[in-house]
């Protein structure tokens, strides 16, 4: 239960930027994202305004398709930065930098 707690208390005061995927089978003969985007079977789509990429894909078997999508760089997972510092987006809207809590301009240094 201890250690429990020190989890908890860690997670709750760390600055951390987190990650997503979702999936689904799909009846169709394309894929539409949450989105209403269409990905034709056996395509890959990204979409950097989001930070995600969605493949469309057969099942081995099976006559439906499975759409998968999951967040990459800031979007990819949880990050958790050292003391003193942070995760924001770099300059491309995707890619992860730490910089330091009090100036944003100045990397960490830890």
């Amino acid at each position: 239960m201890r250690t429990l707690l020190i989890v908890v208390v860690f997670v709750c005061c760390v600055d951390t930027a987190t990650g997503y995927c979702y999936a689904e089978e799909v009846h169709e003969d394309q894929c539409t994202t949450r989105d209403g985007v269409t990905i034709p079977a056996g395509s890959e789509l990204h979409f950097p305004d989001k930070c995600e990429k969605c493949t469309c894909s057969s099942t081995p078997g099976k006559t439906s398709l499975f759409l998968s999508c999951c967040g990459y760089g800031i979007h990819a997972g949880v990050y958790a930065p050292p003391p003193g510092c942070k995760v924001i987006a770099g300059d491309d809207g995707c890619s992860v930098k730490i910089v330091q809590i009090t100036d944003e301009s100045q990397p960490c240094s830890h």
